[in-house]
């Protein structure tokens, strides 16, 4: 019974850490700028929610593991699209990037 509330609480913690970033989203459609959201904790997060999520889905089969982490996985994907859709600079990025190739 304690352990069922512990790990609820855990989920929600967890869901609120993941989707923190996505407070800025406002900002950044406003200013056309996706300087307020912070590259290196969204790619860490991104990568840690997939990694869960795989682990949670296929191995361990535990709610309480994949669901929180595939919802992280879906915010932190927001917000790379974010990130790649506008540049530092405010302006909206056209097409694809150029690599200088």
């Amino acid at each position: 019974m304690a352990a069922d509330i512990i790990g609820k609480e855990g989920v929600l913690y967890c869901i609120i850490l993941f989707a923190s970033p996505l407070v800025a989203l406002k900002h950044v459609l406003e200013s056309k700028s996706a300087q307020s959201i912070p590259l290196p904790f969204t790619v860490a997060c991104f990568i840690n929610c997939f990694c869960w999520s795989v682990t949670g889905w296929f191995l361990m089969k535990d709610f309480n593991i994949y669901f929180p982490n595939l919802l992280g996985l879906s915010c932190s994907c927001a917000q790379l699209g974010l990130k790649a859709w506008y540049d530092p600079r405010g302006k909206k990025v056209e097409g694809l990037p150029k690599f200088g190739l």
